[in-house]
């Protein structure tokens, strides 16, 4: 019982340090945000981190001919981009800026982000630097995301001021919100001692609808002030874009959710929604998410396209999503990965393939 006591102890105080040293080193507004940077600084410990660039790389120009999606705004979102979320380098700070200063040296020019991800300041960092080199801020699309638990009038307004001032810029192209409800820890304890029933009981705008509907009148707000370009959400259903439609306010610009060919088909009809409203989409997961990622390796369509195009069955998927009219955001903290590679389609008939997966 002894030992048992002592190595608790010592576990209790590592943990703790750990969550010091990721307070400092992964600053985090939000406990979540936090957790997440634990697990996956944990997941990352003793693997390579992404390499320095060399001083003396230039700037490459922009894709020619990339693939767009046309926004509510006019704004033209390129319909390839990369993901600085949900691995190890999108938390290791020095990381985080050598992968946005090798993807735009790169010709990349779509950025998704979020503050819950705790890395809008090396992000910032890396986009002063390009500027230096050659990559104007204009040429680049930014996307961030407005997390419930800053859900409300002023405490949105409050949150989208401090995104810019951490990212080092005058506007965000396109700024969602990150879910319809909150997925705090600890919040189900909470509610039932507080006898409530919704978790944004201690908000000001004290339910999920109202919050929401707050949320977007600020930010529609912030986008007629020229600080956001074009508004969107993620992981909505159906019934909470339509609640946001209904307010008359900014329109709908984007949608960011988990898209593969494996989708569930009430997800397909949220697919059909944003088709039919001009709402653009942003996939997340594109190789099939937790549960179905394995399947890009072993189903036999895939890897004969692949082979076919002397392509990877993940650069197969990616296009697939590409040809569903459909934005993507791979991401990777690798240089040899992180520049785009694309192939064009010999007939459709090659690609109707890859539909009915």
């Amino acid at each position: 019982m002894g030992c048992c006591r002592s190595f608790c102890g010592i576990l209790v105080l590592l943990l703790a340090l750990l969550i010091g040293w990721l307070q400092v080193a992964c600053p985090q507004p939000h406990p979540t945000g936090l957790i997440f940077a634990t697990v996956f600084t944990i997941m990352g410990y003793n693997k390579p981190m992404t390499e320095p660039v060399p001083k003396n790389l230039e700037a490459a120009k922009k894709h020619e001919g990339e693939r767009t999606l046309t926004l509510a705004s006019g704004a033209k979102m390129p319909a390839i981009g990369i993901g600085m979320c949900c691995r190890p380098t999108a938390y290791h700070q020095e990381s985080v800026y050598n992968t946005i200063l090798w993807y735009l040296l790169q010709g990349g020019r779509h950025i998704d982000t979020a503050e819950i991800y705790g890395n809008h300041v090396a992000i910032g960092q890396a986009l002063k630097e390009a500027a230096k080199r050659g990559v104007p801020r204009e040429e680049v699309f930014l996307v961030t995301k407005v997390w419930p638990e800053d859900f409300g009038y002023d405490s949105t307004v409050y949150a989208v001021e401090r995104m810019l001032q951490d990212l080092g810029v005058d506007y965000i192209d396109v700024v969602l919100m990150h879910a319809p409800r909150k997925l705090a820890p600890l919040l189900v304890w909470h509610m039932y001692m507080e006898g409530s029933v919704d978790e944004f009981y201690n908000h000001g705008c004290k339910n999920h609808v109202a919050c929401r509907r707050n949320t977007w009148k600020a930010m529609s707000e912030l986008k007629d002030q020229g600080k956001i370009r074009d508004l969107g959400v993620s992981n909505f259903q159906i019934d909470q874009m339509k609640e946001l439609q209904a307010l008359k306010l900014a329109p709908i610009s984007v949608h960011q959710f988990q898209y593969h060919p494996w989708l569930p088909e009430f997800q397909q009809k949220v697919v059909e929604f944003c088709h039919a409203n001009k709402i653009a989409i942003t996939a997340y997961n594109s190789l099939g998410g937790f549960k179905d990622k394995d399947k890009a390796l072993v189903i036999e369509g895939l890897k004969a396209v692949g082979k076919k195009h002397s392509r990877s069955t993940g650069q197969v998927l990616l296009r697939w999503a590409l040809e569903k009219n459909v934005s993507v955001i791979p991401g990777t903290g690798n240089p040899k990965h992180i520049k785009v590679k694309s192939f064009e389609r010999k007939n459709r008939k090659t690609w109707a393939s890859t539909t009915s997966l």
